[in-house]
C-alpha cells in the first residue's frame, strides 16, 4: 500500500508522541533511512493538528 504522505523522521520526543496519537508510524527506506510514514490522509491532519498542543 502506498502511503498518504512520508516526513523526515525526527527525534523530538513531541513529534513522536504526536505520530503515535495520529497513528503514524516510523518506516524505513531500502537504504535504511528513516522517516514518518502515514497510511491516510485522517492520520496526516491529525499529526499536523496536534502541532497546536506544542508548548502548552
Amino acid at each position: 500500500m502506498k502511503p498518504y504522505r512520508e516526513l523526515p523522521v525526527s527525534n523530538d520526543p513531541f513529534d513522536m508522541w504526536r505520530l503515535g496519537q495520529a497513528g503514524g508510524k516510523i518506516s524505513y527506506s531500502k537504504t535504511g533511512q528513516a522517516f514518518f510514514r502515514f497510511d491516510t490522509k485522517a492520520q496526516f491532519q491529525k499529526y499536523m493538528e496536534l502541532n497546536s498542543q506544542r508548548g502548552a
